[in-house]
Parts: structure tokens; sequence; C-alpha cells
């Protein structure tokens, strides 16, 4: 959706900074970037578990997520 685009939408960044309160009040998308981060702790939980019982080296252990301190947002992109 980004691809080859060089400038922002300025009415849609218009209307999120109006729905948002500019930025202030971001609620329903932090509420939508921990559950996206709860899946992938979970999905990597489930892949350690499986490795345990798998031929060869177990992932058990190794690069350990456990949460939201373990991730840093660089940038957003909303989709509506």
């Amino acid at each position: 959706m980004c691809k080859g685009k060089q400038e922002y939408d300025r009415t849609l960044c218009t209307a999120l900074n109006k729905e948002t309160k500019d930025g202030r009040e971001m609620r329903k998308y932090s509420d939508l970037l921990h559950g996206v981060i709860d899946s992938i702790v979970s999905v990597k939980e489930e892949s350690d578990i499986d490795s345990l019982f798998s031929v060869g080296e177990t992932t058990a252990l190794q690069g350990e997520i456990k949460g939201l301190d373990y991730f840093e947002l660089i940038t957003f992109l909303i989709i509506k």
C-alpha cells in the first residue's frame, strides 16, 4: 500500500489526528498492538514446544520473547 509513495495522505492524517486527539488517545491502536504481540509470543512458545519433540536442536530458551518490552516500535501504519 505504501510502495512507491513519497508523501503521506494529509487528509487521512488529519482524520486520524482528530480521532486520536493528536495522538493523545491511542488506546484503540495500543490494544491492537498488544494483541499482535501476544499472538507472536504464543506462536513462539508453541514453536519452542514443538522443537522439543523434533529431531535436531531445540529452539526452546533461545531468543526468548516475553512481551511488549522485547519490541521497539519504529513506525506504524494504520489501514482502515
